[in-house]
């Protein structure tokens, strides 16, 4: 693809953006990993290493006839296992959390390439204590991809349209611990990559993947067989409101570098029914001026007609899991107000958030109408 000014540029300023949002999380996972306690048990810095053989899910007939391929990758992550107490009395569990760098091959090196992720993560695991346990990682961050769509050189890649994109990864693993420093790892993840809405086309891509690795503990590890104190409430209040407002940007048609706003707010309620686990019901309004663009261009070429508004708004429905100051939210939404409809008129929403303060926090989100991204957000909430 042959690139003018105008589009390193603005690859340029979204690569700056995003990885910003990386690093607004980075200093999130260092406080979570060196969070002071009076135990004695220290948190263990670990390296981890593992191999991944998968399959494309062939969600769009678009994408259909290049979803027979295969990916395999390799993985390597840092990460610190949380032992302390405190940290233990959130989720009766011991978690990690760190950073993932995942490096995947599609089997068709001409037209959909390679990708290599970087993301930040959180992995409870269960049953730590014993040499078989299992664990659930949540990961998001930014991807570079190596083909994308193009309409001359590339028309048939569907799935990316910059190399900029962003990883969504949900996993379950085994792990059985060889001895004090080695444990081996054997998985099964989701990955799903797209560009989070920024830029057209965007179907996405989801592929499953097989892993198998092995862990390496820098020190002996020790898990606490801890008890359960019954009855013991973490938080000390059951229900309580978020207020966010969120903000990103995405273009108007495929092939299309300038970018337009999208700003959004929201509210919703929250009932805390379990330990860690909160219900959700809310509200939320977003305006995207891409879709005012599109709507401006459809009906150019009629003075009299009546434009629809481009703003739409939903009730949300939800599950937060909270993980002392993480949290990881998903909600269904349903538009109440589209003027101009959307690709479905029931959307999923996808996020890690990071509390500062009993207050404030911040996180990502990504927002999609079945299998297909709409947009990706950065967002600041207000807990009362």
């Amino acid at each position: 693809m042959l690139y003018n000014q105008s589009h390193e540029k603005t690859f340029i300023v979204h690569l700056l953006k995003q990885c910003l949002m990386l690093f607004l999380l980075l200093p999130t996972l260092c406080m979570a990993a060196d969070d002071q306690d009076s135990t004695e048990v220290d948190n263990i810095l670990c390296l981890g290493i593992r191999g991944h053989y998968g399959f494309i899910i062939p969600h769009s007939r678009q994408i259909r006839e290049l979803s027979y391929a295969n990916p395999r990758g390799a993985e390597a992550e840092i990460a610190w296992h949380l032992l302390r107490e405190n940290i233990w009395r959130y989720c009766y569990c011991y978690p990690r959390t760190g950073f993932g760098l995942f490096y995947v091959n599609f089997d068709n090196p001409e037209i959909l390439g390679y990708s290599v992720a970087l993301y930040p993560f959180i992995e409870p695991y269960i049953r730590a204590e014993k040499k078989l346990s299992f664990s659930i990682r949540f990961g998001i961050g930014p991807a570079y991809v190596s083909k994308f769509y193009d309409p001359e050189t590339n028309p048939d890649n569907f799935f990316f349209s910059s190399h900029l994109s962003f990883i969504v990864q949900l996993s379950f693993a085994f792990h059985y611990r060889i001895n004090e420093h080695f444990t081996t790892r054997l998985g099964m993840n989701f990955n799903h990559i797209s560009n989070g809405g920024i830029k057209e086309p965007n179907v996405g891509m989801n592929y499953p993947t097989l892993n198998m690795g092995l862990d390496y503990s820098l020190k002996e590890a020790v898990f606490v067989e801890r008890s359960r104190a019954s009855g013991k409430d973490l938080y000390d209040r059951k229900c309580w409101f978020d207020v966010y407002f969120l903000g990103t940007a995405k273009n108007a048609e495929k092939g299309e570098d300038h970018l337009y706003p999208v700003i959004g707010a929201g509210i919703y309620y929250n009932y805390l029914f379990g330990r860690i686990i909160a219900a959700s019901a809310g509200t939320e309004w977003v305006s995207d001026f891409s879709e005012k663009e599109r709507i401006r261009r459809e009906y150019a070429g009629d003075p009299g007609a009546d434009p629809p508004d481009h703003n739409r708004a939903a009730v949300l429905l939800g599950i937060n899991i909270l993980f002392g100051r993480f949290s990881f939210l998903h909600q269904w939404g349903i538009y109440y107000y589209e003027p101009y409809p959307a690709r479905n008129r029931a959307y999923q929403r996808y996020g890690l958030n990071f509390r500062y303060s009993r207050r404030l926090y911040s996180g990502v989100n990504i927002k999609a109408h079945g299998h297909v991204a709409d947009l990706m957000d950065l967002r600041l909430g207000v807990i009362f």
